[in-house]
This record gives C-alpha cells, structure tokens and sequence, in this order.
C-alpha cells in the first residue's frame, strides 16, 4: 500500500531516506519499501512517521490536505480504537460479519479490534476510512475535535 506523501513529506524536510529509517530505529530496507509500496508500513511506526514530521495520518495517507489538527495527540489509544470501530459498525448498522466480509477479514479478528486485543492493521484502518468516509487519526483518538 503506497503512500505517496510519505516521500514528499520525507523530501520537503530535506531527509534521505536512511536518515527516516535511522529516526523509526528500522532498516533502510524496511522504510524504501514502506515509501515505495513495495510493503505497507505498520500502523505503530506511520504514527511515528506522522509525529517526527507533525503531520496528521489523514494528510500522510492522502485523506485530507489539512497537515495537522489543532488538538493532535501524539499517541494510538488501543482502547479508543477500538471502542470507534465498533461505534462505526453500529452506526452504519452492520454486524461484525457484515462489516468484516466488506473488508475482507474474518469476524474473529474483527472482534479482537473492536474489543481493543488487537490494534487494527494498517491495510484494514485505510480501507474502513476509505469506504466509509472516515478520519484516521479520529478512529484512532489521535484527533478529539475532527468531525465523524
């Protein structure tokens, strides 16, 4: 899953690449493949990305132009992931089966996320905001104030 703001984000501050990977303490390897698509960067280390740089998920997925929100928080609450996923299932009126096969996942797993046992997978998160037309760093109680 490719991101291309992330190189844009990573050049406007003048970086290289080994310079990122070196930040998110991972291989340059592991970060090209990130930026290039080639791999999807894990939810915990696009967090990171997103704070080394203060811009928002939403800006570095391509969700939104608006770089940060005015009340970012810098942390991934689990808990209150976990309690907005199950608030979109319920408000788009679909049980975990239905919801699950819309994105191609089994229901267990949905469970775990929305019971807060598992932080939702990258792949997962974009494809919910997508197709439902949701915030990111809102899902994620990054964003208190942005609208959802």
């Amino acid at each position: 899953m490719q991101f291309p703001r992330m190189k844009e984000i990573r050049e406007e501050a003048g970086l290289k690449q080994k310079d990122v990977a070196n930040a998110l303490k991972v291989s340059k390897g592991s970060y090209s493949m990130w930026e290039c698509g080639s791999d999807t960067i894990p939810l915990k280390r696009l967090n990171q990305f997103c704070n080394l740089f203060d811009v928002s998920i939403d800006y570095t997925v391509g969700f939104s132009n608006k770089r940060k929100y005015a009340n970012a928080k810098p942390d991934i609450k689990i808990k209150v992931t976990g309690e907005n996923l199950k608030k979109i299932r319920n408000k788009k009126g679909l049980t975990q089966v239905q919801i699950s096969d819309a994105l191609n996942i089994n229901q267990p797993t949905w469970n775990r996320y929305e019971n807060s046992k598992n932080l939702i997978l990258t792949v997962t998160l974009v494809e919910l905001a997508k197709k439902y037309n949701y915030s990111i760093d809102k899902i994620l109680g990054k964003d208190k104030d942005s609208d959802n």
